[in-house]
């Protein structure tokens, strides 16, 4: 069982993800987000261009480079955590879209002078209009050097999804799975579609993470007070914000299944022992070793109700009670809470 622990952007995964690290009976890969099936130019993109809607033989051609380039790029890339070593993920990566690839040849495309260069595409149309019939003319064989390059034809390939699945299930051998116990990933899917990236895993499941809008605004807004992180999201302007987090979770039907649930940050804090049962029913674990080791919502809950830290946005608050009332969480079925430590 692959167990992605999914959000919107900040809204919680790592706590749900530290709590499960206290069960013996899962195994835990935290340490990184696992985002190659729903990332741009990933696994989802991939499965659009290649058989769900492919554009004669290019859409596939340029997926499979982008995906290419995409997933080496950020095996290179310094300063990033990686849980898969960074050769061996290429090594895997270049095996998979191998089987992929039904037929190659070299040549030009009219991606290859679409770039936003207009250097480079002026020098390619010149190379295509000028230099290769002019070398083929003279030499009677094909210019095969660059801006000429390898195209790829991938059209409905066979077994798409079961040569994803041993994609991802390598990669996360590779990040050190064993599979004798259920694995848990940070971010394997979307948390406003994870079903969209269930073909590509082993009997996968999914726990979206969501949080109240008026702790998320202020750790936005506020950034550069605690951890520097939220700046993926609106921190300027309130009214951009509601409208960010109503488009994120817009259409998407909000009630548990059999494969998915859903679980608010706060609960893990102000309704423990409950949202305690309902993740273990779910995953059928039992036995919570090592309890409050990783995940103690004595101290969590510093981070949460956050307006009443920063009493200065009382009209953004009020902006957002307003807006999106839906996704607010019932604070006032609780004590106030004595601060003790600073947002984390």
């Amino acid at each position: 069982m692959i167990i992605g622990i999914c959000s919107y952007g900040g809204t919680g995964s790592s706590a749900v993800v530290d709590l499960l690290k206290e069960y013996k009976e899962l195994q835990v890969l935290g340490n990184a987000e696992f985002q190659y099936s729903f990332q741009v130019d990933g696994l989802e993109d991939l499965e659009y261009h290649l058989l769900k809607q492919y554009s004669r033989h290019m859409s596939g051609d340029i997926a499979i480079h982008r995906f290419l380039d995409s997933t080496i790029s950020w095996a290179k890339t310094p300063l990033v955590h990686k849980t898969i070593p960074p050769k061996e993920f290429i090594r895997l990566t270049k095996k998979y879209t191998n089987s992929l690839i039904q037929e190659s040849w070299i040549g030009l495309d009219n991606s290859d002078y679409m770039s936003k260069s207009i250097l480079k595409n002026s020098v390619v149309l010149g190379f295509k209009k000028i230099i290769f019939p002019l070398y083929e003319k003279i030499t009677h064989h094909s210019w095969d050097k660059w801006p000429a390059r390898r195209l790829y034809l991938s059209i409905n390939p066979d077994d798409f999804y079961k040569l994803t699945q041993e994609y991802t299930t390598s990669l996360l051998k590779a990040a050190g799975a064993d599979f004798n116990k259920p694995v848990v990933l940070d971010q394997p899917f979307e948390g406003n579609a994870p079903q969209q990236s269930f073909p590509f895993f082993k009997d996968p499941r999914a726990i979206v993470v969501d949080r109240d809008p008026r702790d998320l605004w202020i750790l936005a807004k506020y950034a550069g007070n605690w951890t520097g992180e939220g700046r993926f999201m609106p921190r300027k302007d309130v009214k951009t914000f509601v409208e960010y987090y109503k488009k994120l979770r817009k259409n998407q039907l909000r009630e548990d299944s059999e494969n998915i649930i859903f679980v608010n940050f706060e609960d893990l804090i102000y309704e423990y022992d409950k949202t305690i049962e309902k993740i273990e029913n779910f995953l059928n674990i039992s036995h919570h070793d090592n309890p409050y080791k990783y995940f103690n919502p004595k101290i969590s809950i510093n981070n949460t109700r956050l307006m009443d830290r920063y009493p200065n946005s009382k009209a953004d608050m009020e902006y957002i009670e307003k807006n999106l009332s839906d996704y607010l969480y019932d604070f006032s079925k609780y004590k106030k809470v004595k601060y003790d430590r600073n947002i984390f």
